[in-house]
């Protein structure tokens, strides 16, 4: 039995790492969900700088996801894992960073 070649393993390559990026965008989207709550549930609203660092943690991966993918559609299902370990190890450095920057801003507020 041979592996999977060509399209179908760039495919099953993309998809695998989609899983990492997905995992990201669902914290972000949680993170954002919670904090609106909180805030309504105090009656107030969450400031222009809290919102923008947390949609920043929203648009991150996705635009990552997308940019590896874009390099890497014409290489072969080796290259593209790298392209796209690259992307994630980044996406998850700058959610780290923009966490810690949040926690910051929250807590000078």
């Amino acid at each position: 039995m041979t592996g999977l070649r060509g399209a179908g393993a760039r495919f099953a390559v993309a998809a695998a790492f989609g899983i990492g990026f997905l995992w990201q965008v669902l914290g972000a989207v949680s993170n954002l969900l919670v904090l609106l709550g909180f805030a309504a549930a105090q009656g107030r609203q969450l400031n222009s700088t809290i919102l923008g660092i947390l949609l920043v943690g929203l648009v991150v991966p996705l635009v990552a996801f997308g940019a590896a993918v874009v390099l890497g559609r014409r290489r072969a299902a080796g290259p593209l894992a790298l392209i796209l370990l690259v992307a994630l190890c980044a996406s998850q450095a700058l959610g780290l960073s923009q966490l810690a920057l949040f926690q910051s801003v929250v807590g000078s507020l």
